[in-house]
């Protein structure tokens, strides 16, 4: 996980900040499923993969500054660049185009919050039970994502 974190010029902790203002779920499809590991690390590949503009740093290496969000497999590998590769003129789903015009890591939601992005690695044990809680939370006080403010 450290490792491709780095690739992409990401700490930690922003890593965290941009997976928490995405609500925990890929920037495109809404997909949230992974077993949860009880903060053991995961036996399988994580389906998570850090997205960034190929056009800025390359496909193989990102600065930070490219980076877009946190997908899903399928969507990072399949259905994202099949979109891109289609002419201006086809390109009409809402939803993305939002994420490339607006990615999720360059909104104000995705900056660090200090004490609560950098305390642990987003497989940890405390950062599921971080997410689990701010769910419940939500869902006590009828907001619709616990990454929203």
């Amino acid at each position: 996980m450290q490792r491709r974190m780095w690739k992409y010029g990401l700490s930690i902790a922003r890593y965290n900040a941009i997976w928490r203002a995405q609500g925990f779920s890929c920037a495109l499809c809404g997909d949230s499923d992974e077993a949860c590991d009880m903060g053991i690390p995961h036996e399988a590949k994580s389906i998570w993969q850090i997205d960034h503009d190929h056009s800025c740093c390359g496909p193989l290496r990102s600065r930070g500054c490219c980076v877009r969000g946190i997908l899903c497999k399928p969507c990072n590998l399949n259905r994202l660049p099949t979109y891109e590769r289609w002419p201006a003129e086809l390109r009409d789903s809402p939803r993305f185009h939002s994420y490339l015009n607006d990615p999720p890591a360059r909104k104000p939601a995705a900056e660090v919050i200090d004490g609560r992005d950098n305390r642990y690695l987003p497989t940890s044990w405390s950062f599921i039970m971080d997410r689990k809680y701010a769910e419940e939370l939500a869902a006590e006080n009828g907001v619709e994502s616990p990454a929203c403010p």
